[in-house]
């Protein structure tokens, strides 16, 4: 008997399970991951290189950037993660106040030093 096919694969759109979002943020079809609903089986890929990195599930408040702006470019070297949305934006403020300033480059580049970092 023949390879059985997911009735996904056969669909000329199918992608792997994976998609980009119209904000540039790629998406992967993981309907096992905790945080994956029935209706919404998609998870942020950088969200998932940063859980794989430190070993652990990200908690909804945790929020990932991406350093160098570009929202496709998942590369551990270009994320780092913030514990909240305020936390994340107090970097953003900072950032467009004074620019890339020699305390923000050191934040940038220890930001693994600890590396389950938030961890309860």
């Amino acid at each position: 008997m023949g390879k059985k096919h997911n009735l996904k694969e056969k669909n000329p759109n199918w992608n792997g399970g994976r998609y980009k979002t119209d904000n540039g943020y790629i998406m992967i079809n993981l309907p096992k991951h905790p945080k994956a609903r029935y209706n919404r089986p998609y998870i942020p890929e950088h969200r998932l290189i940063v859980e794989a990195f430190l070993g652990r599930f990200l908690r909804d408040e945790e929020e990932v950037h991406h350093i160098n702006g570009i929202r496709d470019d998942n590369k551990i070297k270009n994320l780092m993660v913030f514990p909240n949305h305020k936390e994340h934006q107090n970097f953003h403020s900072k950032i467009r106040k004074f620019g890339l300033t020699i305390p923000i480059k050191i934040q940038i580049k220890n930001r693994w030093i600890k590396k389950n970092l938030f961890k309860e």
